[in-house]
């Protein structure tokens, strides 16, 4: 039995957790948690005020939060982070920004991350390019969960502009980053809404058949 703690870049992905990948990975007894990271506390308080990425501090602290808080080997740590708009202080992000095949990059963000806890209980993931590389993986699903005409003719133009590029594949420009297309075409798009149910309603099997480094990520955990 092993625990595993994902912190995670907003509601979305954690939604994804908990109804997708950790049921799966429970069944394989990797029993999950998930940890937003916290922007904002109450001065007075502490209580969190705002949860959901924001700068590299924010994961920093989280991190070595809850991987002091944890100690001992009965228990891993992964991110669940986009490659796309890596936080302006992101370590290195000068030199990783540079790296042109974002495959090569995305391997590199995670060995920066690696040697940057230097635990090694910590498996970092990026997810190449964004989290809506797996809604582009289930576009099937997301008709489903759509009603306006005009989202379902927009889903159609999507389903063309991607044709024959893998969803990991769709690249990370400022206006054809895999979630900038979907609010570019379907204008009733909301990650928080539509992404988790299209992702949930496709499966874990269909999403790893479709992009292969998260496959590998999945794989990787399975065998903790």
């Amino acid at each position: 039995m092993k625990r595993l703690i994902i912190v995670v870049e907003g509601p979305t992905e954690g939604e994804f957790v908990k109804h997708v990948l950790g049921p799966h990975l429970d069944a394989r007894s990797v029993f999950t948690s998930t940890l937003i990271v916290t922007t904002r506390r109450d001065e007075l308080t502490g209580a969190k005020l705002n949860k959901g990425g924001g700068p590299w501090r924010n994961w920093d602290r989280d991190l070595r939060r809850v991987m002091g808080e944890n100690p001992g080997p009965d228990v891993a740590f992964t991110t669940l982070i986009d490659l796309y708009g890596l936080p302006k202080d992101f370590p290195q992000l000068e030199a990783l920004s540079g790296i042109g095949d974002t495959r090569h990059r995305a391997s590199e963000v995670e060995a920066v991350l690696s040697k940057q806890f230097g635990d090694r209980r910590f498996i970092p993931y990026v997810q190449r390019h964004e989290f809506e590389a797996l809604v582009l993986a289930s576009l099937r699903a997301l008709a489903g969960v759509l009603d306006a005409e005009e989202d379902l003719q927009g889903l159609e133009q999507l389903h063309s502009d991607i044709a024959g590029h893998p969803p990991e594949d769709v690249n990370d420009g400022p206006e054809t980053a895999p979630s900038k297309r979907l609010l570019a075409r379907i204008p009733s798009y909301r990650k928080r809404l539509h992404g988790p149910l299209a992702v949930e309603s496709t499966g874990l099997a269909s999403l790893r058949a479709a992009c292969p480094r998260f496959d590998a990520w999945v794989t990787r955990l399975e065998g903790l």
